[in-house]
């Protein structure tokens, strides 16, 4: 049943309350040290810093600021280098803007969201030549619309493609075809970016009322990819898919032009997935990653999601890491 929670997209009251709890354990404890010395410079990442300081610290005067940022400022990028950059802004500024629209001095927040919805319809409009990833990310953008407007209708469409990708896109062994497509040298990028989409897709869909966590078709949900990608952050010189992508055939493993440092760089700039991941479903082999990466900043994918959706350490007692 559509419900949102108007909390903060990707987190609701219970995850404010586990990081309040568990503020002297790890991993949440390097994470609130992160979340109060840190120092943003670019807008966006400023109003989204703002917020989470307004949700988890109870801090009016950070979400003032942030509500300041979203009013005054157009913080769409100027000059995208490719159209998910302006994606990504527009999700991370629905994002900011559902951790203070409760704000007090929101007052004009139907005006802040008529702007939004215009800059999502624009999006849709121009992206009839896009890649696969890109369509998968603003299809994790319309979701996040449909929350934000209230925009049942929108929100269920987004659902539905999102079940469809599932379905008929991600190989039981997790591989998506699909966003291999593309310019050469650049698809280990293009499947952890539809990977990425298709978790935050989830994890707002199943707060606002749709477990979309819970869907599994050929036995693929939205985890299915994580296994499959993690091997490649320790291995990227056998990455697959480096070449033309042809037919239905699984190229072979070969000599990738990744090094291991390039793509331990990439994987890191796209953390938040996988403490969402982790969170949904605990993993040994993903803990070794999260316990190198730690405590986890991605813009695009959550902000500081160590803090939002870190796993305590008891749970890694309960598997006998210990």
């Amino acid at each position: 049943m559509f419900q949102p929670l108007h909390c903060g997209l990707y987190f609701t009251p219970e995850h404010i309350q586990q990081a309040r709890d568990q503020r002297e354990s790890e991993p949440f404890r390097a994470a609130w040290s992160v979340l109060h010395q840190r120092r943003q410079v670019d807008l966006l990442a400023l109003a989204q810093w703002q917020g989470l300081l307004y949700r988890f610290e109870d801090d009016a005067e950070a979400g003032a600021r942030a509500v300041r940022i979203l009013q005054q400022d157009d913080l769409m990028p100027s000059d995208p280098l490719n159209p998910i950059e302006l994606v990504a802004s527009a999700l991370v500024q629905a994002q900011c803007f559902e951790m203070v629209r409760d704000h007090q001095t929101f007052a004009d927040s139907g005006e802040w969201m008529q702007r939004f919805y215009g800059i999502v319809q624009e999006l849709n409009h121009i992206s009839d030549d896009w890649l696969y990833t890109e369509r998968v990310w603003l299809n994790a953008l319309n979701l996040a619309a449909g929350i934000v407007l209230e925009d049942e209708p929108l929100f269920t469409q987004a659902v539905d493609l999102f079940r469809d990708i599932i379905r008929h896109d991600v190989h039981p062994e997790g591989y998506i075809r699909k966003a291999a497509q593309g310019h050469k040298h650049e698809s280990l990028m293009r499947m952890l970016r539809a990977a990425q989409g298709l978790i935050l897709t989830a994890e707002m869909a199943t707060h606002a009322g749709e477990d979309l966590w819970a869907f599994n078709e050929r036995r693929v949900s939205a985890l299915t990819p994580m296994p499959y990608l993690l091997y490649y952050y320790y291995y990227p010189e056998k990455w697959r898919w480096d070449g033309e992508v042809e037919g239905d055939a699984v190229p072979e493993e070969g000599d990738s032009h990744i090094d291991i440092q390039a793509a331990q760089i990439l994987y890191k700039r796209h953390a938040g997935m996988w403490e969402m991941a982790q969170r949904q479903s605990w993993s040994k082999d993903r803990q070794m990653l999260l316990d190198e990466i730690r405590p986890v900043y991605d813009l695009w994918g959550g902000g500081l999601v160590t803090l939002t959706h870190g796993t305590p350490e008891q749970k890694r007692r309960r598997f006998g890491l210990f």
